[in-house]
């Protein structure tokens, strides 16, 4: 359950630069919307990020996605936030007694030593700020998340749509005819959609 201290700024999920809108207009159909911080959804963003942007993503190698998620928040917000965080520097500050010292804290000289990135660095955060978040401070952040690979349960829509659809051994689809993935890929995009309304 570690807490963050990254570099970089927040990207909002709703508007026409946000997270919701770029999966859906890069066509990110197994991308996660609500938590960037899913492997799978990291790995899509990343490679949509390096062949839209790559002049930006090349700059930044240590780019990373972090998601601010408290397990014991039940209230209706705690599923997704307004924001994930873009970070350019991430540090990872682990659970009592992860560290290889046993101390889970830093002083102010070991972090803010020397700036955190380099010219070439620090230029291509601010071009994909103003590309994605414009407006948003870059800088500091401590972000909590009490369960990076948080679990969810799979939508019950969902799992009535791939009834009657299963992989057969060859990889091809089973099912109700030819092109009966296309149809459920389509249901979630449409999905995706009336959440950005």
């Amino acid at each position: 359950m570690p807490v963050y201290m990254l570099y970089g700024f927040r990207w909002p999920r709703a508007g026409f630069t946000g997270i919701r809108v770029y999966i859906v207009l890069h066509n990110l159909e197994e991308a996660t919307a609500e938590y960037l911080q899913q492997p799978l959804t990291t790995s899509l963003l990343l490679s949509s990020f390096q062949k839209t942007e790559a002049g930006i993503i090349d700059r930044l190698p240590q780019l990373q996605f972090i998601e601010q998620y408290d397990p014991e928040d039940t209230s209706d917000d705690a599923v997704s936030k307004p924001y994930a965080y873009v970070g350019a520097k991430v540090l990872s500050i682990p659970e009592a007694g992860g560290a290889p010292s046993g101390e889970t804290s830093w002083t102010p000289e070991e972090i803010f030593k020397e700036s955190p990135l380099d010219d070439k660095e620090a230029e291509a955060l601010v071009e994909l700020r103003d590309k994605y978040a414009a407006g948003e401070r870059i800088g500091w952040y401590i972000v909590y998340n009490g369960d990076p690979e948080r679990w969810f349960p799979p939508d019950e829509e969902e799992e009535g749509d791939m009834e009657g659809f299963e992989e057969d051994e060859e990889g091809g689809e089973d099912g109700d005819g030819e092109g009966g993935m296309r149809v459920i890929r389509r249901r979630r995009r449409r999905r995706r959609l009336l959440l950005l309304r």
